[in-house]
């Protein structure tokens, strides 16, 4: 890959890796779910919202945690090839999912795997 590639894509990640700090800690200033004399409605929507912050928290704790392993990987001279055949990812693929680390053939081979495993498991359930 060449560097100026590189040089994109860790700003890329830089700016990903910001945002979500950013969005976290709004996300944090109105975590505290007070339960000063509200009714059972407004409770409930506190529960509701409150679960909708932790949904949104774990999938930003994903994502930075995808996006420091692809910087690590930039360090480490290994950003843009599958993890499973060592082949070069296409940049295409890079540029649409940047924090990939399989190439399109590994990643459908995954896919095909999980889809026969649920398969199997549900046909099991059946019997």
């Amino acid at each position: 890959m060449r560097k100026t590639d590189l040089v994109r894509f860790r700003r890329i990640f830089t700016e990903q890796k910001n945002q979500i700090l950013m969005n976290s800690g709004m996300l944090d200033e109105g975590f505290v779910n007070s339960p000063e004399d509200k009714d059972e409605v407004d409770q409930a929507n506190a529960n509701i919202e409150q679960a909708m912050r932790l949904q949104l928290r774990n999938r930003e704790t994903f994502t930075l945690s995808r996006i420091n392993d692809a910087i690590r990987r930039i360090d480490e001279g290994s950003f843009g090839r599958c993890d499973t055949c060592d082949e070069y990812i296409e940049l295409r693929r890079l540029q649409a999912r940047p924090t990939t680390t399989l190439c399109i053939s590994c990643k459908e081979e995954e896919e095909k795997m999980n889809a026969s495993a649920i398969l199997g498991h549900r046909l099991q359930a059946v019997h």
